[in-house]
């Protein structure tokens, strides 16, 4: 699966991680951007490299379009944005 930043095609490492607003730190690509720890889902997730943020799904350069909405509205599951490292999460403009 060839997974990299759709804007500078950065390709995370498997020791890349990201953190969640619940503290818990982990690789993002390993769960489709959702925090084993607390189950939120993130919609889109900041590149290490570039600092960029990008929908989450957008990272995925062989799979097929996802609707988030759809899938996060039937689920019942809240969305947000993961972040790297140490800098803290923002909240997604919708729900």
């Amino acid at each position: 699966m060839n997974i990299c930043c759709p804007k500078c095609e950065w390709e995370p490492p498997p020791s890349a991680k990201w953190t969640c607003e619940c503290g818990h730190a982990w690789h993002t690509f390993d769960t489709q951007g959702q925090c084993p720890e607390c189950g939120t889902v993130w919609r889109e997730t900041q590149c290490h490299e570039c600092h960029e943020w990008s929908p989450h799904h957008d990272w995925y350069h062989d799979l097929p379009p996802v609707d988030v909405d759809a899938i996060t509205e039937k689920e019942g599951i809240s969305a947000r944005l993961v972040s790297s490292g140490g800098i803290s999460p923002r909240r997604a403009s919708r729900p």
